[in-house]
């Protein structure tokens, strides 16, 4: 993978990171919530590694709600298709995915924007209408840290 296709994957990476070094508690505690509420369930039944598709039977019109409530809740903007979006980045079509089928390329930023699911689910053959299959509820905390990152005014440098 090119150093800058890597770097803007960091990026985001980065200041997802950077927010829930200090606010993970809070922001999983309303994802959770917010999972709980959409898809019927107990909140304990909402770990951060369940599968929302697998083990908690969520379906793609659920991910519509659940984006609502979190920019409601956050104040924040998430983009239809926001985890394909990054994860493409400036990658062509062609580099991102063939005849539907993910890249190398793809599944490797894919493993760098997503570290809360098994590295062992990037594997090849992955195509992008699977990657909602991916989500769990700790990535949907990473998604709401790294919008709320970019809504934050460029950090001054440290002296």
């Amino acid at each position: 993978m090119s150093q800058g296709s890597t770097e803007e994957v960091l990026q985001i990476r980065q200041g997802a990171d950077r927010i829930l070094a200090t606010r993970h508690d809070e922001i999983f505690a309303t994802v959770r919530s917010a999972v709980a509420e959409v898809l019927g369930c107990e909140e304990s039944d909402v770990t951060p590694r369940a599968s929302l598709m697998a083990d908690l039977h969520a379906e793609s019109l659920d991910f519509l709600d659940l984006l609502f409530r979190l920019e409601s809740a956050f104040g924040i903007k998430i983009p239809r298709g926001g985890i394909q979006k990054a994860t493409q980045g400036s990658l062509s079509d062609a580099e991102f995915q063939h005849n539907g089928v993910l890249t190398e390329a793809a599944l490797e930023r894919l493993r760098l924007l997503m570290p809360e699911v098994d590295p062992a689910r990037f594997k090849p053959g992955l195509t992008a209408r699977e990657i909602p299959t991916l989500f769990t509820a700790e990535t949907f905390a990473r998604l709401v840290a790294w919008r709320l990152a970019e809504a934050e005014p460029a950090q001054a440098p440290v002296a």
